[in-house]
C-alpha cells in the first residue's frame, strides 16, 4: 500500500490542457495528491489543468487511467527545463496500481539503497 505522502520520480510525456491552451509536458514526479510537470510554458498559480498521457504505457488505444485534473499550486522558471509546475490533483488521487507512468522510481527505495 502506498503511503499518503509517498512520492515517485518518473518520466512520462503528458498532454496538459488549461482552458483553450494545449501543451506537452514531462511528468517528473508524482504522489497520490499531485505531481510535478516540466513544460515550455508557464501557467498561473490557481489555473485549472487537465492531464493525460500522450501514449498509453499499456498500449491501450484510449487510456483513461492517466486522466487527472487539478490546480497549479506553484510555478517556477528553470533556465534548462523551462517551467516547473506543481499541480494538486482534484477529484481523485493517484495510485501506482491504477496507472503506472514509465520509468517510475520509488524515492524512498533510492534513499535506502544509497545509505
Amino acid at each position: 500500500m502506498v503511503q499518503q505522502d509517498k512520492s515517485f520520480l518518473c518520466s512520462e510525456l503528458v498532454r496538459i490542457s488549461a482552458g483553450p491552451r494545449r501543451n506537452l509536458g514531462n511528468l517528473e514526479q508524482i504522489s497520490p495528491q499531485g505531481c510535478t510537470i516540466s513544460m515550455d510554458e508557464s501557467l498561473p498559480i490557481g489555473q485549472e489543468v487537465r492531464m493525460r498521457c500522450l501514449a498509453c504505457p499499456l498500449g491501450k488505444k484510449s487510456c483513461t487511467e492517466c486522466r487527472f485534473r487539478g490546480r497549479v499550486r506553484s510555478s517556477e522558471n528553470d533556465p534548462v527545463l523551462g517551467s516547473i509546475l506543481q499541480v494538486d490533483f482534484e477529484g481523485r488521487t493517484w495510485s501506482h496500481q491504477e496507472w503506472r507512468p514509465r520509468h517510475l522510481t520509488d524515492i524512498e527505495a533510492l534513499k535506502a539503497h544509497g545509505s
